[in-house]
């Protein structure tokens, strides 16, 4: 089975908690496809505010994935200001791609 890099990035914005020990298993998996703690951190930064308010409405709390994430970036109903302008779409589609790949 391959690693589903975007679930366990996203899963600080699951509708549940996570055990310290869980946590490090996520980190754990993520830098054995070359993501380190700081980019960790860095993606997580810039999809946070996007991640909560998709998840305010649908209040998952088993998995966010990719395609979560492509969802949200162009939902009508996100907030206008943490959407993704459509002229950055196809640009943010292969970054999130690229950053998924990393598991291949």
């Amino acid at each position: 089975m391959e690693h589903d890099v975007w679930g366990d990035l996203l899963e600080p914005f699951l509708d549940t908690e996570f055990t310290a020990e869980q946590q490090a298993g996520t980190l754990a998996r993520l830098s054995a496809v070359g993501l380190g703690p700081e980019e960790v951190a860095r993606i997580r930064e810039q999809v946070g505010p996007l991640m909560r308010a998709f998840n305010s409405l649908h209040w998952d709390w088993h998995h966010l994935g990719i395609t979560d994430l492509l969802d949200a970036a162009e939902a009508d109903w996100i907030p206008e200001h943490l959407r993704v302008r459509p002229d950055d779409r196809a640009a943010f589609r292969t970054w999130a791609m690229e950053i998924a790949n990393r598991a291949a």
